[in-house]
């Protein structure tokens, strides 16, 4: 037993190892970390000016004036293809459309693991979608224990955090219940507050404290949902129109500071008539909805074009953007979702044995020459033909393409280390061949 757990730890450990070198080609404006901003239950149909919401009886609901939810690049139509809560924030994470909350927990699955595996700390202030899987994938996160407003109850879970980030979290849920002296409407406003409040003093500590330190702060508000369901259309709008006013300091602190900005929901909400006192998303008739279906995406980023993005796309588009815009590779392994064009240059991704020389080309001038496991070419124009190669080990690679979007490429031989699923496979293989034999020495015993 003992030789067989000494084999496969050095299976496991072997040619596993990987190294990433960055080349930023042009002088171009990068984001230096992200904030993925996700509202409870907010479908666009209630605010974005191209859209209209309709009760289930056909009657015109009222929409939210606001002035601040719509900004840099924001996309028209975008779905969730399941308006729950759990679920669709998997699809967020994962990019994979079929996601569920245990895939959530599977190796690099989610837009964490990537961001992990390039430096940056994962960061984390839930309300809602907070399920066990998402809370693992966080270096730090504090959330809502329960779904009391009159008590809230918050909690802390940490694993490495940045320095000081536990007290300043701490400090954070000990104001938690004086938001919530309210109530009514005001109330589950406060509630939103709170989280806003409590993310935009994380961005800022990070910012003061550990400039150098890349991030990905997620965020749930939960409070517009909870409306939906429990105060009815006219105050769900009006939830809306507050969350525009509170909002406004977290986008400010995520624009002057060059962070990247996602703004979206995990589901929309759906009310039988304009004056419903209750709503849903999805009840069956409520969960083929287009108020239930439609989410709002707005992206800010120092790297990406601002205006209007028509065209159909999906909620599973998210983490492939999202990792785009970062600089990052979609390493996303069980992603269908497809990156959302938003950034203004491209980034051509490799993965190659390091013993490889791999060089990027225009027009028969070298641009770069590198040799490591991950290379990251940042910063290159539209719209533009390039030629890369990769030298060594008596292999040729080379391919020939115009860089309208990001590309990704794989010179690595087929033969040469094991793969992720590889490897979990492994693991799964010596955790059962560990219990078997637990199993029968309790029995020989």
């Amino acid at each position: 037993m003992k030789k067989v757990f000494i084999i496969l730890l050095l299976l496991l450990t072997s040619n596993t190892a990987s190294a990433v070198s960055e080349i930023t080609l042009n002088d171009v404006k990068k984001p230096q970390s992200a904030i993925l901003f996700i509202v409870d239950g907010f479908g666009s149909s209630y605010y974005y000016p191209e859209l209209l919401p309709l009760a289930l009886d056909g009657s015109e609901i009222p929409k939210a004036r606001t002035q601040n939810l719509s900004f840099g690049a924001r996309v028209i139509n975008i779905k969730t293809p399941t308006p729950v809560t759990g679920i669709a924030h998997s699809v967020i994470v994962t990019g994979d459309s079929k996601a569920n909350e245990e895939i959530v927990g599977y190796p690099d699955a989610t837009i964490f693991d990537v961001t992990r595996n390039h430096g940056f700390v994962n960061i984390a202030v839930m309300e809602k979608g907070d399920f066990k899987n998402m809370r693992e994938e966080q270096d730090i996160i504090i959330f809502a224990a329960n779904n009391s407003l009159d008590k809230p109850l918050m909690s802390i879970q940490s694993k490495s955090p940045p320095t000081g980030i536990y007290d300043l979290m701490y400090e954070w849920k000990m104001k938690a219940p004086s938001y919530m002296n309210k109530s009514g409407v005001d109330k589950y406003s406060a509630y939103n507050k709170w989280g806003i409040d409590t993310a935009n003093a994380v961005v800022e500590f990070m910012i003061k404290n550990h400039p150098d330190q890349r991030f990905l702060l997620t965020v749930n508000i939960g409070a517009i949902d909870a409306g939906g369901h429990n105060l009815g259309a006219e105050d769900y709008v009006q939830l809306i129109e507050d969350l525009d006013r509170d909002f406004y300091p977290l986008y400010t602190t995520a624009s002057d500071n060059d962070i990247a900005l996602f703004f979206t929901a995990d589901h929309g909400m759906s009310f039988a008539t304009k004056d419903a006192h209750r709503g849903g998303h999805s009840g069956d008739k409520y969960v083929s909805r287009q108020e239930s279906l439609r989410i709002p995406l707005a992206m800010l980023s120092p790297n990406a074009a601002s205006g209007v993005i028509s065209g159909e796309y999906r909620q599973e588009d998210l983490a492939p953007t999202l990792l785009s815009v970062l600089d990052l590779p979609d390493n996303l392994q069980y992603a269908d979702g497809k990156a959302i064009n938003v950034k203004n240059y491209a980034s051509i991704f490799v993965k190659a044995d390091s013993k490889y020389t791999v060089s990027l080309w225009d027009n028969g001038r070298k641009l770069s020459e590198n040799s490591d496991s991950e290379l990251i070419f940042a910063g290159l124009p539209l719209n533009a033909s390039y030629t890369l190669k990769a030298k060594g080990s008596g292999s040729t690679f080379e391919a020939q393409f115009s860089l309208d979007s990001d590309k990704q490429f794989n010179f690595k031989n087929a033969n040469s280390g094991l793969n992720t699923r590889s490897i979990a496979a492994i693991i799964m293989i010596l955790v059962v061949i560990i219990g078997g034999i637990f199993v029968i020495r309790r029995i020989r015993d």
